[in-house]
């Protein structure tokens, strides 16, 4: 195709015969060779050179195009805190389960993490946690609607009644991380954070003698919670508790949940010490539940139902000598609940709900 390649393959086939001879004639004819296959080697390299800026100036409009950021005098800063973002996020995930999940939860805040404290790290996963939780209960309802199986209809329910205790859980964990005083509350997060993974997989358990599809519509969520809080958890590792010096010095084998303080754990309050070594004769209750009719109730359920939502003081329930045959349901919303009872074997409280009949295993509790 082209007349040097043609000259240069010709003078080839005659170089055999001349390295021959060694003739004057057949060294010039490899000069001519020699030469030829050099000018090519220019004519190429001079292509070459002169395609580069052209090839150059492409690449940096496809950069401009696709990476519009890079305009901009900031861009090399902006990619400086992208880099150290990236590397705070993957060293605050070095010792969670889930690493991935973790820088890819981390990174994707707007907050800049370097000038965020380890617990406020933690606010933002528990607060992106909570989110999802909400959309959890939100897609549960929706499922339920949809739904006739009394089966999955009951273990939804149960979903529903643990999303709300996760979301209290939640709650205080982010009041206790935004406390001045966190670091004396780190046990107190740990809790939280495990109460509110387990509750996830309590809601999977209700559907495990269910035969429909709904589990496998909602596992994947909830098991995606369970791994952030999980993550969640192994970050507040990294918090130090600060121990008084009382808890130091004396000598308990947990010193950060507190000593003991009169036969009671010191988190137990005076009032509460004195409720709790009280005779039943010198209290006084708020309500009463007997069976024979002589109280305010009959049934202990209904003193529950009674009693106020969210009470910040002890509300007494005294429960007279007699057998009570009913699973009583303490919702969260009734807080600071005490039983009172006449003794063992005189005020019983007994039921016979269990799996084999329809029920949760979350709702087979007695109390």
């Amino acid at each position: 195709k082209d007349n040097t390649d043609f000259r240069v393959f010709s003078h080839y086939l005659r170089r055999e015969s001349c390295f021959a001879t060694g003739s004057v004639v057949c060294r010039a004819e490899q000069n001519i060779v020699v030469s030829a296959v050099h000018k090519k080697m220019q004519t190429v390299r001079r292509a070459t050179m002169a395609s580069l800026p052209i090839l150059l100036l492409l690449l940096l409009a496809i950069m401009y195009i696709s990476f519009p950021h890079l305009r901009t005098p900031e861009a090399p800063r902006r990619l400086l805190l992208e880099e150290t973002h990236f590397q705070v996020a993957r060293s605050t995930c070095s010792d969670t389960l889930y690493p991935d999940l973790c820088v890819d939860t981390l990174t994707s805040f707007q907050d800049d993490l370097t000038q965020k404290t380890i617990p406020q790290i933690i606010y933002l996963t528990v607060d992106h946690v909570r989110k999802r939780v909400q959309k959890s209960a939100t897609r549960c309802s929706s499922i339920a609607r949809k739904t006739s199986d009394p089966c999955e209809l009951m273990a939804l329910e149960d979903c529903r009644l643990l999303f709300t205790g996760t979301m209290d859980e939640l709650g205080a964990t982010m009041k206790d991380l935004n406390s001045s005083s966190v670091s004396t509350k780190t046990y107190d997060v740990k809790t939280l954070l495990s109460a509110a993974m387990t509750n996830q997989y309590t809601c999977l358990d209700g559907f495990s003698h269910c035969g429909g599809t709904v589990r496998d519509r909602i596992e994947d969520g909830l098991y995606n919670i369970s791994k952030l809080v999980s993550n969640s958890l192994a970050i507040a590792k990294k918090i130090r508790p600060r121990k008084t010096r009382r808890a130091q010095e004396s000598g308990d084998a947990f010193p950060e949940y507190g000593g003991m303080r009169h036969g009671f754990p010191s988190w137990v309050s005076a009032g509460d010490r004195r409720l709790l070594q009280a005779n039943v004769s010198s209290l006084k209750a708020d309500l009463v539940v007997a069976k024979d009719g002589s109280g305010n109730f009959t049934t202990i359920s209904d003193a529950v139902a009674a009693a106020p939502n969210k009470s910040d003081t002890r509300f007494i329930i005294y429960i007279k000598a007699g057998g009570y045959f009913e699973n009583v349901d303490v919702p969260s919303s009734k807080t600071n609940l005490m039983f009172v009872g006449d003794g063992m074997w005189k005020t019983v409280v007994k039921a016979s709900r269990n799996v084999i009949d329809g029920w949760t295993t979350y709702r087979s509790a007695t109390v």
